[in-house]
């Protein structure tokens, strides 16, 4: 009996020491999981900040691409209005060109007919040819011809 006794009391430290080994070996195994775990969490920390540094400054790039635009868009405005005042004013010139145009062409003309209306050939006339109640009183014409 003591010979069964002494294989059950060895059998048991042989199965506790097997367990304190497995326990041990877990939690080394264990600890390395959890050090592989703070490893992973530092380098998606470090990774996620360096992906936020990259975003922000984009963010900063796209801010000031926005800001350029919006000065070019003003700008091109702003020019625009100064093309439109100067080709508005240029119109005006050209229409108060053409206005004035139509006006001296208009007295000219009114002026021909005025001239023709009331006998303003007439003055080229020699006086002598000229009778304004009976016609003409030379008996030739201008070129010298006879008038029968």
């Amino acid at each position: 009996m003591p010979l069964i006794a002494f294989a059950v009391l060895a059998g048991s430290a042989y199965t506790a020491n097997e367990g304190r080994k497995a326990r041990r070996d877990a939690e080394n195994q264990q600890a390395k999981a959890l050090l592989q775990q703070q490893s992973d969490a530092a380098a998606m920390r470090a990774e996620l900040a360096k992906q936020t540094l990259e975003y922000s400054k984009q963010g900063a790039s796209l801010e000031e691409q926005a800001k350029l635009a919006k000065q070019q868009f003003e700008t091109a405005q702003l020019q625009y209005g100064e093309n439109k005042a100067a080709m508005e004013a240029k119109a005006k010139e050209v229409q108060a060109a053409a206005e004035e145009e139509r006006r001296k062409a208009a007295a000219s003309e009114a002026s021909a007919l005025k001239a023709r209306t009331r006998g303003g050939r007439r003055s080229l006339l020699s006086q002598e040819r000229m009778d304004s109640e009976l016609g003409i009183g030379s008996t030739t014409l201008g070129s010298g011809m006879m008038v029968q």
